[in-house]
């Protein structure tokens, strides 16, 4: 299976809207920090940063071998 442009936009869509509803979770983690649970709240936006990253290098992966296979098959 090569390149679609079609998939490769709904696969940017879907990493854009995964970062926004995590960077929801780093804000709120960011609230805890605030609030005096450091280790918590480092803890979230650390988690929350690495789920972003995640997704991103598997769509991209999609998006780059239009394929859907577990990336560490491929790696």
């Amino acid at each position: 299976m090569g390149f679609n442009p079609r998939d490769a936009i709904e696969s940017v869509k879907d990493i854009a809207t995964n970062a926004v509803e995590r960077s929801a979770d780093i804000v709120d983690s960011a609230g805890h920090i605030l609030k005096g649970d450091v280790s918590g709240g480092v803890e979230g936006i650390v988690s929350s940063s690495m789920d972003i990253a995640t997704h991103s290098v598997y769509k991209i992966k999609e998006i780059a071998t239009g394929r859907g296979d577990d990336l560490d098959e491929i790696v």
